[in-house]
């Protein structure tokens, strides 16, 4: 599973520009949080569907995805946002800056491995975030929807 956590997060890393004003040193992210597993064949909401696509390609064995939670946070440079997992631990995700339009965020989550990530105004970045109920937490972020 370790390779898991290695994999999801290469998906984001070339990602392009995010909309971001360098001067406040603050990002809008979307954040959500879903239990992928491999009992059942539920996609709930439909819009997970793409990630199922996604994990196919990369040869995810995981048949249901669920999103447990979904917010829009403001990540600064400042100090770390917290985002509360279900698993009762919590993810931190810290902007170390922005360059050209493209956001580096720091995402720090319990017993996984801290990546700098960067994001930009089309496409994801999963992140492994632990085991829960029988499936895999995973901490999918993007651009604010509109």
């Amino acid at each position: 599973m370790h390779a898991v956590a290695v994999t999801l997060a290469v998906l984001g890393l070339g990602l392009m520009p995010l909309a971001a004003r360098a001067q406040d040193e603050k990002v809008q992210v979307q954040a959500e949080v879903v239990l992928a597993s491999k009992k059942g064949s539920e996609v709930e909401p439909p819009e997970l569907a793409k990630m199922k696509e996604q994990f196919q390609k990369q040869s995810f064995n995981f048949t249901s995805f669920k999103r447990l939670s979904l917010q829009t946070l403001e990540v600064t440079a400042k100090q770390p946002t917290e985002l509360k997992l279900p698993s009762g631990t919590n993810a931190t995700l810290q902007l170390l800056g922005i360059k050209d339009g493209i956001a580096t965020v720091r995402v720090a989550i319990p017993r996984q491995p801290t990546l700098d990530v960067e994001l930009g105004r089309q496409g994801v970045v999963y992140q492994k975030a632990g085991k829960y109920v029988g499936g895999e937490l995973i901490l999918v972020l993007s651009p604010p929807a509109k």
